[in-house]
């Protein structure tokens, strides 16, 4: 189990400094994502691409408000986003932080993505 620190690209269009990626290469048996700032972000989607393990693995998009307890985040129809395949899934609910975890074992080389948008004031 490690903790994994995400990639961050910053230079997406508009060029505004609106949208962000925050990437995570999950490549071992229970391993967490270094959690990120998630409160400031109004759109939110998560992608969940790679090699996933032949018994069941399985990564949970989580949420927390005080940084040490974190639960599921869901999507629009309230369903906890936690895939077993690739996946493309808004989240919904706000959290002060928020990061991946396999959940359950044998995930083998899973890339997490997190795009987010802010709302940038009209001037």
């Amino acid at each position: 189990m490690a903790v994994i620190s995400p990639v961050i690209v910053t230079n997406h269009p508009p060029g505004d400094g609106s949208v962000i990626t925050y990437s995570w290469t999950m490549v071992t048996n229970l391993d967490t994502g270094a959690p990120i700032p998630f409160a400031q972000w109004a759109d939110r989607s998560v992608q969940m691409s790679g090699t996933w393990g032949a018994g069941g693995g399985t990564i949970t998009w989580e949420g927390s408000t005080d940084g040490t307890t974190y639960f599921a985040l869901s999507d629009p129809r309230a369903d906890a986003i936690a895939k077993t395949a690739d996946a493309l899934e808004q989240v919904v609910g706000a959290a002060l932080w928020a990061r991946p975890r396999v959940s359950v074992a044998s995930v083998t080389s899973v890339v997490v993505t997190l795009l987010a948008r802010k709302q940038i004031p009209m001037r």
